[in-house]
């Protein structure tokens, strides 16, 4: 398999290359238009996006660029016949996720929206505990310091803000923890001086359970999810970002005892890749429509 990234961003620099050169029979690609020395494992590295689709001919794109970009070249690549993963958010409006998806369907192309930390075994763990329980309420706080003013994070024409960097979280947890039914819900949000969004607190009343949490730029780092019922309560940290070569502990507290159970290190981007390369495989190339419809409807309603 010939695999083409397009861009050489942190997540592609930390986690996908170093994963995908280990895997046999894989021969790697990079365009990017900012990074030109040679990159260990990666056969060419390309300055033009369009011409090393035309000239490398890939079975599988991987779009790591920024977020106003990600539609435009999934478009592009789905049409070039190729499988496409997109990094999170796959895009800024749920019509054009649409779009993608009936392009995929008529090239009979794998297309998926890349949000890895639901990869990671503390989430299965999390999920078995609370699996048959309804009611359950959950606490997620995601907040970073501000980012420099030059970052990406905080630039209006390159789709940054908080919404599309840490919504891709907001509208998963519903969708992972079978919260389904709104009642009720109260979104706060704050914007910069560009209007940009740098914080949402949300509290959503679910016929199943509620949702609270405060995704935000700026402010003492936190990374973590509570969840409980009236008999335990369940805390893991780092759960967004989960690392690959540290040991996490999940927090359990039942009948006022508390245990610490060892969660073993593993890498979540090795874990969805091997998800991608089965459903390939098998070419169950529809698998993750659904998903991707309803994070992202969640997401274009979450504001309204």
């Amino acid at each position: 398999m010939k695999i083409l990234i397009l861009g050489y961003s942190k997540i592609v620099q930390r986690r996908v290359i170093k994963n995908l050169c280990i895997k046999k029979n894989l021969k790697i690609f990079v365009a990017s238009k900012s990074f030109k020395n040679p990159i260990p494992g990666v056969k060419k590295i390309y300055n033009s996006y369009e011409y090393a689709i035309k000239d490398s001919k890939p079975d599988l794109i991987f779009i790591s660029l920024p977020n106003s970009k990600h539609f435009f070249w999934a478009k592009k690549s789905l049409k070039s016949k190729c499988h496409t993963i997109v990094d999170k958010p796959i895009t800024s409006k749920y019509k054009d996720i649409e779009r993608l998806i009936n392009i995929s369907k008529d090239n009979k192309r794998l297309l998926v929206e890349a949000t890895y930390y639901n990869y990671h075994s503390q989430i299965k763990k999390i999920k078995k505990i609370f699996d048959q329980d309804k009611k359950k309420k959950i606490d997620a706080s995601f907040i970073i310091p501000m980012p420099n003013k030059r970052s990406i994070l905080l630039s209006k024409k390159l789709g940054g803000g908080v919404l599309m960097d840490m919504g891709p979280y907001i509208s998963s947890i519903p969708r992972i923890f079978n919260l389904k039914n709104i009642i009720n819900k109260k979104i706060s949000v704050k914007k910069n001086k560009s209007k940009l969004i740098v914080s949402i607190q949300i509290h959503i009343i679910f016929k199943e359970g509620e949702f609270k949490g405060k995704f935000a730029f700026g402010g003492k780092y936190k990374n973590k999810l509570k969840i409980k019922n009236n008999l335990k309560t369940v805390e893991i940290q780092r759960v967004f970002s989960p690392p690959d070569n540290q040991q996490l502990f999940l927090k359990y507290i039942h009948k006022r005892k508390i245990k610490r159970i060892k969660i073993k290190k593993e890498d979540v981007f090795k874990n969805f890749f091997s998800e991608v390369q089965s459903k390939l495989k098998k070419k169950k190339f529809d698998y993750y429509y659904k998903r991707m419809l309803l994070d992202g409807y969640f997401r274009s309603n979450l504001l309204k």
